[in-house]
């Protein structure tokens, strides 16, 4: 068969052979699951960081409170841990999200020094990846 002057081998123009769309479908099957699983790792941290945001701020809001009280409190001038009556807190609205919040405080008067309380909040949770994850907040406090 001649076409424009050239002299054509009907087998150049058969197409791809078995072999050649078996390894293509490999390389694009690794691909694809490479992409599943940097989604599935994705989707994990955000997890992660959507607790961590949650149990900041449930502690963040805990330390506001604690330092909107005046400075003769008597919840200043005893050395307690007091749990949140609210135990176990759940953040979000979420029905879907069965994760609950425990959050408590510690209050340890004249340290770092005298007339100073140090307080610290703690907001613990179970992660789904097993075990309990926790955040400290602290801050010092005047008191009298």
């Amino acid at each position: 068969m001649m076409i424009h002057g050239r002299v054509t081998d009907s087998k150049e123009n058969s197409g791809f052979t078995l072999l050649e769309v078996m390894i293509a479908m490999a390389i694009l099957g690794v691909g694809l699951l490479s992409i599943a699983v940097a989604q599935l790792s994705a989707i994990k941290v955000a997890s992660k960081s959507k607790n961590l945001q949650q149990a900041m701020f449930l502690a963040r809001e805990q330390m506001d409170d604690i330092e909107a009280l005046p400075p003769e409190s008597p919840v200043l001038a005893a050395a307690a841990t007091t749990n949140d009556p609210n135990n176990p807190i759940a953040a979000n609205n979420d029905e879907g999200d069965l994760t609950r919040f425990t959050r408590s405080f510690t209050v340890t008067p004249d340290s770092p020094e005298s007339g100073l309380a140090l307080v610290v909040v703690t907001v613990a949770w179970n992660s789904n990846q097993g075990g309990i994850r926790q955040v400290r907040l602290s801050s010092v406090k005047r008191m009298h």
